[in-house]
Formats: structure tokens, sequence, C-alpha cells
């Protein structure tokens, strides 16, 4: 047993150290990376592999549904290829995963890169000295795996917005509430109140809203599902109705109640993410949203930034990680 977890601390030390080094900024400039959203791209020596257990593992985590999504929809997409195809046109992919089984090794390690052959990118390669050592890994590490590959999807997205974001609205968050957002144009200003303030985008069919809202910071237990919910509930009753009379907007909490975790990599540091659904009392619109709520020790106030979207009928996963990215694009103003 010591044997054991001396092995896998070492593992995890060496992924961390190789972590440091590989995110190092690089001068080079680097080829835009490729790939479609959420798409990691499997590496593997053989078909067996991709077949066997650890391709089940890798498929069981990464295809799993999204939470909160009115029609089931993975997480990620996978695409596969083996080693010997493993061009240069395949290494401009954003997010890649390489399995390697290597029997001279004498325990799992994991080594990964930033940028290292397109940007924004991120690589990760598992060698292990069998099936078993390498799946045991991966499901050891496999949350810290997404993370990676999350922030990747995020960078990416913001790189397309940042040519055209709106500076009026941008300046608009950064007087009211102290930081901005990376919001590109199309959305427009639907309410601006002291502690609320909604952003709109509205096509034909489909609507992308964007939510900041804050209430004074007390204590922890607002952090809570259970006051998040009632914050939610209390701002959208207030401010934004539905298109019938005595109709409002609120959070879905029976058939598919608001999940709470912490938001890993947030930028105001430490924060929780709530997703779920929303809905339109006394009448049948709904959808999902994502939100991030921190405490702004600058204000003494409890902030939550949320995206949410409605297209009936249609798949909403890229359209939500898109206004995700707006969201973790957040930044104090100085």
């Amino acid at each position: 047993m010591k044997t054991h977890t001396a092995l896998l601390m070492a593992a995890v030390v060496a992924l961390g150290l190789l972590t440091a080094c590989s995110d190092k900024p690089r001068t080079t400039k680097k080829d835009r990376s490729a790939g479609g959203t959420t798409e990691i791209l499997v590496v593997t020596q053989n078909d067996e592999q991709w077949n066997g257990m650890i391709g089940d593992s890798i498929k069981h985590y990464f295809l799993d549904y999204q939470y909160g999504l009115p029609q089931p929809e993975a997480q990620n997409d996978l695409a596969h290829i083996n080693v010997k195809g493993f061009s240069d046109m395949f290494k401009k992919h954003k997010c890649i995963l390489e399995v390697e089984i290597n029997p001279h090794v004498e325990f799992a390690k994991a080594e990964t890169a930033s940028d290292l052959w397109a940007a924004p990118q991120r690589y990760v390669k598992i060698t292990a000295p069998t099936a078993t050592a390498w799946v045991d890994h991966f499901g050891k590490q496999k949350e810290v795996y997404r993370q990676w590959f999350d922030q990747v999807e995020r960078e990416r997205i913001l790189n397309m917005f940042r040519p055209s974001v709106d500076t009026d609205i941008a300046n608009a968050i950064g007087q009211r509430f102290g930081f901005t957002l990376t919001v590109p144009q199309g959305f427009y200003v639907a309410k601006n109140e002291p502690d609320f303030l909604w952003l709109r985008k509205e096509l034909e069919r489909s609507s992308a809203c964007l939510l900041i809202y804050q209430t004074p910071y007390k204590d922890t237990v607002q952090f809570g599902a259970a006051s998040l919910v009632a914050m939610r509930d209390m701002m959208l009753q207030k401010h934004i109705p539905g298109p019938l009379e005595g109709s409002y907007m609120a959070t879905e909490t029976e058939f598919v109640p608001p999940m709470v975790k912490l938001a890993k990599g947030f930028p105001a540091g430490y924060a929780v993410e709530m997703r779920g659904m929303w809905r339109v009392v006394n009448d049948f619109m709904g959808g999902p949203f994502v939100s991030y709520t921190f405490a702004d020790d600058r204000t003494g106030n409890l902030v939550t930034v949320e995206g949410y979207y409605y297209e009936p009928n249609q798949k909403k996963r890229n359209q939500l990680l898109q206004l995700e990215a707006i969201l973790y694009s957040l930044k104090f103003v100085e």
C-alpha cells in the first residue's frame, strides 16, 4: 500500500511539474488550432485500445450527457485516430488525448503541454504499463483533464469574440459592477438597474441572454443551492416578465433540480456554478442556464453572472458554451 501511494504521489507531482513547465508563454506564433466545438481527438496505438477498456473509459466519461439541457447532448464529441496516422494536420487539433501502453514503465504517468503545435491547444499523453493501470489513472485525473480541455474551448470562443467586442456594453458593465465581460456585438441592454443588468441577443427563432445581479453578502450559506435558487427567482420575477400577463421567469426545480458545484478556475476566485433549466411561470417557455456566483470583497456584494438560452426543438449545448465562455472572460476593473 505504501509503495502504491508513493508511486501515485510521484505521478501526481510529475504531472504538476510537466504542466508548470509546459504552460510557460510561447513567443513563437502558432497556427490556429482546429477541431469541432467540444471535440477531443483521441490518439491510440491500435484499434484494440479504442475498442477495449481504455476506449470505453474515455467514451463513458466524455460522452456522458451534459446536465441541464432539454434534449440529451453529450458533454463532448470524440474523434479517434491511431498514432501511425497522427500527422501534422491532426497535431493542430485543439484538444488531444494520447494513449500509450509501455510495459517498461513502472507506473502510470501523464505529460501535458499547452499550445504545443497550435493555439489554443491542450495536449495530454498518458503512459501506463498496462491497460488496467491506464484506466485507473484516467479515472483519478479525468476531471482535471476535462477542466483543461474546457479552458481551451472557452479561449477559442473568446478569440473569435474579441475582435467584435461591444465596448459600450463593456463600459456599462464596468461602471455598474466594477468588472468587464467580453460581450460581442449583437447583444443589447434590455434592462439596467442598480443591482441588475439584462443583455439580450434576439434572432428569429432563438434568444441568448446574459444576466448580472447582486445582493449584499452576509454569510457563506448564500452559496448553498436553496439560497442561490431563492435569490435567482426573486430577481427574475422582479425583472424578467413573461409574454403573458402574470407570467415571469423562474428556476425549474421539480423535473431538473439545479446542480451546484465549485467553479474551478473561475477568474473571480472562489465561485460556485449553478447549472439547470429555467421556465416561465404560467407559460410553456423554457431552456438551459448556467450561472457563476462569487463574493466581491470590494463592494461587499454577492454577485451572479448568468447566461441562458432559448431555441425550441434545437440542440443548445454549443450556444450555452458560448455564453459560458463570456462569463469566464470576467476581469475586474483596476
